[in-house]
């Protein structure tokens, strides 16, 4: 059974997220979780969709990536800087 939030969205399409946006910044794992002060282990469960980041690992993820909640959680990329999120945009086609 796939675990959701309130708003449909799953631990995986968080973890997704996640790794786009690493990738996208050019950053291994244990760089983007470093960065953030998020112990390697927990951001790989993230990544993985096997844990969902608590409210103070995403703000770490916000603060040093210049990320936001609306993108960790509901996949509003509408916030984040426009080169970050044209870099996303073009991971994502690659994938299709």
């Amino acid at each position: 059974m796939i675990e959701r939030l309130s708003d449909g969205r799953t631990k995986a399409s968080v973890g997704e997220r996640l790794r786009l946006t690493r990738e996208a910044l050019g950053l291994q794992q244990n760089e983007f979780a470093e960065r953030a002060r998020i112990a390697t282990n927990s951001y790989n469960q993230y990544e993985r969709g096997k844990n969902m980041p608590n409210l103070p690992a995403a703000h770490a993820l916000c603060d040093h990536h210049n990320l936001t909640l609306d993108w960790i959680y509901r996949g509003d990329a509408s916030g984040l800087k426009y080169q970050l999120a044209d870099a996303i945009k073009a991971l994502r086609s690659v994938r299709r």
